[in-house]
């Protein structure tokens, strides 16, 4: 049986962290122990939407093959989950988006994609933070959303809220634009697209130890400890488009 602790405590641990990187890495944690197979979170800069090619997307328990299907910017638009659950201001579950249509003949190929690589019984919940900052975010018990107790459901949703709420805060601390050289603004957008340490040094001609220095210098200024906070903070702030 899933047991859930109180949630005040969630709360009170997700506010004593300060960086991005441990809250995502603490809430995805306690997802995991509520029965959590699948989960990703889309940070998506202010205008765009969560299916865009400039949002940047964290995932845990995805295969590499549906990862690399969804940088594809074509297959990404394709997908309506996200836009019509942000819509609905409510969790909805991906069956629910799914049949809320109408749906073009690229929504149904996602869709059979989805099948194909048995996602069926995910959720949806949108997320909001200070200033407008929404995002959205997508969690797979691997069993039908009905099984699925109260606590589950509302833990996950409850932690995710508290955790996108906190990330803002972490970036707003911290909210003077940094100067970035031309190379580390290179580094940090082949970075925001997924791109790893060795196919950015390739794609720039550097070594990869050449791409970790610039790395290192980014997160010093961006006042970060990591890679995912680097690109959340520096969509947020602007430096990159992707």
């Amino acid at each position: 049986m899933v047991t859930c602790a109180p949630m005040q405590w969630y709360f009170d641990q997700i506010d004593a962290l300060h960086d991005i990187e441990a809250v995502l890495r603490f809430a995805r944690e306690i997802c995991v122990k509520q029965g959590v197979v699948r989960m990703s979170y889309h940070v998506t800069p202010p205008f765009d939407g969560p299916t865009s090619s400039t949002t940047v997307v964290y995932t845990e328990g995805f295969s590499a093959e549906w990862l690399e299907m969804y940088e594809q910017e074509e297959f990404r638009a394709s997908d309506p989950i996200p836009r019509r659950v942000m819509q609905s201001g409510s969790m909805m579950s991906w069956a629910d988006a799914i049949a809320a249509g109408p749906n073009t003949p690229e929504n149904e190929a996602y869709f059979a994609a989805m099948r194909q690589f048995g996602l069926i019984h995910g959720i949806g919940v949108p997320l909001y933070g200070p200033r407008g900052r929404a995002a959205y975010a997508s969690f797979d018990f691997d069993r039908p959303v009905p099984e699925l107790s109260d606590d589950q459901l509302g833990t996950v949703r409850s932690v995710a809220q508290a955790g996108h709420q906190r990330i803002c805060i972490l970036i707003d601390e911290s909210s003077d634009t940094p100067s970035l050289s031309e190379r580390e603004i290179e580094v940090l957008t082949w970075a925001a697209r997924g791109k790893s340490v060795g196919a950015i040094a390739t794609i720039l001609g550097l070594s990869p130890d050449t791409v970790k220095t610039y790395s290192k210098r980014i997160y010093a200024k961006l006042d970060v400890t990591d890679r995912v906070g680097a690109v959340v903070k520096a969509l947020r702030l602007g430096l990159v488009r992707v």
